[in-house]
C-alpha cells in the first residue's frame, strides 16, 4: 500500500515527469498539474487552518517504494467550506488502487473536518476514471454538464429591451441562489445546491485566475429577478456563459446570449464563445435543443459525480436504554410486574 502525504517542493520534478508521460494530456494539462504546488509558507499556513478559513487548494501524493505514483488535489467551492471539489487526479500506469486510496484518504480527512459534499467532473469518454469514482470510491452520478461552442459568432437583434439587464449586486445573491437551486432536480438538490454567499462577488477579484462578469435579468415593474447569468474567462480569449432562468422566462435565452455577446464585444473583437448547459437542471433538455438548432456545437460533456459525507447519527437512547411505560401519569405500570 502506498504512503500518502502532502505534496512537497521536492516532489515537483517527479510529478512533472509522471504527468508528461500520460499520453492523453496536452502540454497545458501538464503545466496545470505542475502548478498544483502551493508555495511555502502559504501551504503550511493553509494546512493549519480550520476548514472554514482555508484559502487555497490542498494536494496529496501517493509514494510507493520512493516512487511518486499519484496526486489528488481538492479545492473548496467558492465561499462554501463544506463543499469541496476534486479538481485534479493524476495517476501512474495501472493506478486504479492508488487512485482509490488517494480519493478515500482525502474524503475521510476533510469529512472529519466538517466537509459534507465532494464533487468531481469527469469527461464522459474516461470510462476507467468514471468507474474509479463510482464503483471504487462510492460517488453517484448526477447527470452531466455540456459545453457548447458557437461556431460562428453572430449577434442578432434583441427582442428584449436591454433595460431588463443590469450588473449583478451582492444584494441579488439570495435571489440568484434561489433560482439556481429551484432549477435542480429534487433528487440532486441536496448535493448540488448553492448558498447565497457562493454567488457574491469576491474581494480583490483581480488576483484570481478566472474573471467573472455577472448580470441579472430583472422585471423592473415588479422588482423581481427572473434570471442570473455570468460570463467567465481564464485567458480573455475563451468566454463561457452560465445561465439560470426561471422556467417562465426560458424563452429569453436568445436575448441573454445576444446581450452577453455584446458585452464581450466591448472588450474583445475576436474570441471564442461557449454556453454551459447543466443537465441536472429542469430546463437542461430545452436549452440543449435550442443550442443544437442555432449554430452551437457540443465540444465537451462531463459527468458530474458527488459523494455526500454524512456524520453517523447518534443512536436513539429511547431504543437502547431500559424504559418503563405508564398508561397515565402517576398511575400503575401498563404491564404486569413481578413482586
Amino acid at each position: 500500500m502506498a504512503k500518502i502525504r502532502n505534496l512537497a517542493l521536492r516532489d515537483i520534478p517527479k510529478l512533472k515527469k509522471m504527468i508528461s508521460m500520460i499520453s492523453n494530456l496536452s502540454s497545458a494539462d501538464v503545466a496545470f498539474g505542475y502548478k498544483s504546488y502551493v508555495p511555502f509558507p502559504l501551504n503550511l499556513l493553509n494546512r493549519m487552518l480550520p476548514l472554514s478559513l482555508k484559502f487555497a487548494s490542498d494536494s496529496y501524493v501517493a509514494i510507493d517504494n520512493n516512487k511518486l505514483c499519484g496526486l489528488v488535489t481538492l479545492k473548496p467551492q467558492e465561499k462554501n467550506p463544506q463543499s469541496w471539489r476534486i479538481s485534479k487526479l493524476f495517476l501512474d500506469e495501472n493506478g486504479y488502487d492508488t487512485g482509490r486510496q488517494l480519493v478515500s484518504y482525502a474524503i475521510a480527512k476533510y469529512g472529519a473536518m466538517g466537509a459534507n459534499t465532494f464533487m468531481v467532473k469527469v469527461d464522459e469518454d474516461h470510462e476507467e476514471l468514471l468507474e474509479l469514482f463510482s464503483k471504487g470510491c462510492g460517488f453517484r452520478v448526477c447527470a452531466s454538464e455540456q459545453l457548447w461552442k458557437m461556431e460562428e459568432i453572430n449577434v442578432k437583434g434583441p427582442s428584449l429591451d436591454k433595460g431588463f439587464f443590469r450588473p449583478f449586486k451582492n444584494s441579488d445573491a439570495s435571489a440568484a441562489a434561489g433560482i439556481y437551486n429551484e432549477l435542480i432536480f429534487p433528487h440532486f438538490r441536496y448535493s448540488l445546491a448553492k448558498t447565497p454567499a457562493e454567488f457574491e462577488n469576491v474581494l480583490c477579484s483581480g488576483l484570481y485566475r478566472t474573471s467573472f462578469f455577472r448580470y441579472v435579468l430583472e422585471d423592473s415593474s415588479k422588482h423581481s429577478i427572473k434570471g442570473y447569468f455570468s460570463i467567465q474567462t481564464n485567458d480573455n480569449e475563451n468566454f463561457i456563459l452560465n445561465i439560470d432562468l426561471v422556467s417562465a422566462f426560458d424563452e429569453y435565452l436568445p436575448d441573454v446570449i445576444n446581450f452577453s455577446l455584446s458585452q464581450i464585444f466591448m472588450r474583445k473583437k475576436k474570441f471564442n464563445f461557449y454556453v454551459r448547459n447543466k443537465k441536472y437542471q429542469t430546463n437542461g433538455t430545452k436549452i440543449e435543443k435550442y443550442l443544437k438548432e442555432n449554430g452551437f456545437k457540443n465540444v465537451k460533456t462531463q459527468i458530474v459525480l458527488v459523494k455526500d459525507y454524512y456524520k453517523r447519527v447518534q443512536e436513539d437512547e429511547r431504543c437502547t436504554k431500559p424504559a418503563i411505560a405508564f398508561s397515565e401519569i402517576s398511575r400503575k405500570p401498563a404491564f404486569k410486574t413481578q413482586r
